[in-house]
């Protein structure tokens, strides 16, 4: 059917429809832009083919798997730094931190958005919790920090996601 823009309500029409569809990219920008980080947030959905077209929960999977990737590199760095120092309490707490990771995972898919905030909380505060477990005063190596910082970037992106999901700061 061919709509004739000659009539003026219908080309206000047509441009309101248009201009009230939401796409994926308003939507990485608009749950990208309450983050911590939204260079960090941005470039891991840009980074990932499955973020085209994605609905919010689907950028929720996404963030959940880039999250739960970057625990596992940063327990693998803590293994290889761990020749010079004392990191069990890191260690342990980056397991706990992928323990909730996995259950954020159970939790969206079960549509329970008040236990993946509380999953997800709980991986962040695991990865802040190594920080300062080298003691008062002492820092853990450089690659260490930037690490952990990264994996507490990507947590919050969930935690954007699962509010909007249950409806705080939806994203318009």
């Amino acid at each position: 059917m061919k709509i004739s823009l000659n009539n003026p309500l219908l080309f206000l029409l047509s441009i309101f429809l248009s201009s009230s569809t939401f796409t994926t990219g308003d939507l990485i920008n608009e749950i990208c832009q309450q983050t911590i980080d939204p260079s960090l947030c941005s470039n891991s959905f840009h980074s990932d083919p499955r973020s085209t077209n994605a609905s919010l929960i689907t950028l929720g999977h996404i963030s959940i798997k880039n999250a739960q990737k970057s625990a596992k590199a940063v327990r693998k760095l803590i293994h290889s730094v761990s020749y010079s120092g004392n990191y069990t309490e890191c260690i342990s707490l980056y397991e706990d931190a992928t323990v909730n990771l996995n259950k954020c995972k159970k939790a969206l898919k079960a549509h329970d958005y008040g236990e993946l905030n509380t999953f997800v909380s709980g991986a962040m505060t695991d990865a802040s919790m190594c920080d300062g477990s080298f003691g008062r005063g002492v820092q853990g190596p450089p690659q260490l920090k930037f690490a952990s910082i990264k994996l507490q970037g990507l947590c919050n992106i969930i935690l954007v996601i699962s509010n909007a999901l249950s409806g705080i700061n939806m994203p318009v």
